[in-house]
Order: structure tokens, then sequence, then C-alpha cells
């Protein structure tokens, strides 16, 4: 056992049963090692990096019907979407009730930068239930996947209501969250992280995962973008649980990725 788990278990335990994700939305930013969400502050860094990468690959938001999955308790990246490109914007969100007050702030404040015209407003859906099949270009969500206990039905869903040859672009942080220790989180069994100390929100799920259940589900995918960080990962590995050791050090050293996928036939 690595000796910073003297501050990192109790911190975990900490985090897992005494705050809940609207306290940790309004303290985040006091907290040691907490990573506070950039939607809540400013959706505008977000739907930048979505434009850089979709751009890598010819691809664009311009006009595009665009469906956001994870979109958290504001609309704010739909705002931006729809008052800088003229986006048709829906974003799901099915576990995160809408802040009306932090909400309108940003809808405020974007409206500022694009005053005319603007397009309209977002559309909120807590569910795929009721979306049209083959009706949106690109399916887009950020630090997301890593989440998503259901990825096999996720993944269906979106193949289900792209049009054929939309596109899916997924930044995906596989770091722990919570902490400045990136892969802590990996030394435990599925039964104590998910029973125990993680959050209930988390799965671990390493990047030959996502790409394997994206080609799976019908889809061509790419890795646009990759981070990785050895150095820390080095510190850790021999503390590794066992289940996670078959991935290899280059797999299970990524931090972060942006995937691209795009739908066949």
């Amino acid at each position: 056992m690595p000796l910073s788990n003297l501050e990192y278990v109790p911190l975990r335990l900490v985090r897992r049963h005494l705050f809940t994700d609207r306290l940790l939305a309004r303290l985040g930013r006091f907290l040691p090692y907490y990573r506070t969400n950039q939607g809540q502050a400013s959706p505008a860094p977000i739907v930048d990096a979505y434009e850089t990468l979709l751009a890598r690959k010819g691809a664009s938001l311009e006009g595009a019907a665009i469906l956001e999955i994870g979109c958290g308790v504001t609309n704010g990246t739909g705002y931006e979407m729809t008052g800088r490109f003229g986006a048709r914007w829906t974003g799901l969100e099915p576990y995160a009730a809408l802040d009306a007050n932090l909400d309108a702030r940003i809808r405020e404040k974007v409206a500022a930068r694009y005053p005319e015209p603007w397009s309209g407003d977002a559309v909120r859906a807590a569910s795929f239930a009721g979306l049209p099949d083959a009706a949106c270009d690109l399916i887009l969500s950020n630090s997301v996947l890593e989440h998503v206990f259901d990825l096999d039905g996720l993944v269906r869903e979106c193949f289900r209501v792209l049009k054929p040859g939309g596109a899916m672009l997924h930044r995906v942080d596989y770091r722990d969250h919570f902490f400045k220790y990136p892969f802590h989180f990996l030394q435990f069994s599925e039964k104590t992280w998910q029973g125990l100390l993680g959050p209930g929100d988390l799965t671990r799920r390493r990047f030959p995962e996502h790409l394997a259940q994206l080609a799976r589900g019908g889809f061509t995918v790419e890795t646009l973008e990759k981070s990785s960080d050895f150095e820390a990962f080095d510190r850790m590995e021999k503390h590794l649980h066992p289940s996670f050791r078959h991935f290899g050090r280059e797999a299970l050293a990524v931090t972060g990725a942006a995937l691209f996928a795009v739908k066949k036939g």
C-alpha cells in the first residue's frame, strides 16, 4: 500500500459519504485536489475544444443538429453552440437536475456575446426515449463516457439517433476525478471501489475498453488526442489491482483522450 493512501483513502471516504454533487458545485473550489466542473464556470472552453477537434476531421458545428450527452446542471454549452454556430442543440441529462438560477446567469452571459442573431433556446431531454431515429448530425460529450455503466446501451442509442455517416466526439477523462492522484483508484477491487470508496458514478473503464465498445457498436473509431502521465503511473504500477494489469503500461497511463467515431453504413 502506498504511503499516500493515508491521505487518499480518508478523503475518498469523506467525498463519498459527506459531499453531495450540489454541495460540491458550491464548495468545490475550496476543497483540496477537487477538480471543479468547467461547464458550471463557462461553457466556452468546452465548445472551443469541440470546434478545434472536429475541424481536424473536416466536421463543423455550424448549423448542425447536435445531441450532447451529459450536459450537467445547465444548458450552457447549448447556449454557446446555438449562439455561436446557429446549431440546433439537445442536451441529454438523465441525472443532474437543472439549476435554473445558474442556467439563467450563463444564458445571459452567452447572449451578451452573441446578441444578433440569437438562434433560439436549447432543448433538454432526460432520456433517449422520444428522440427520433437518424436525426442528429453530431453527438458530443465532455467527461461523460467514464461515468456510463451501461455503455453498450448508450452506444446502441447513439447509433440509432445518428444520421448515416454521422459522427460522435467524446472527450474522456481517465483520471480519478477528485484528487491529485490520477491512478490511485486502480488499486482497489470493483467491490471495494463501487461499494465503499467511489463516488458511485465513476466506472474506471480504461481507454482500450471504450475503443472496443464503440467499434463493436458499429462505429469507425479514431483517437484525435491522447494524454498520458507515465511518471504518476510508474509510482502506482506495483500497487495496481490484478484486474487492470492485462491492459499494459501504455494503455493504463492514459489520462485523457478525444475519441472520434463515425457511424458505419
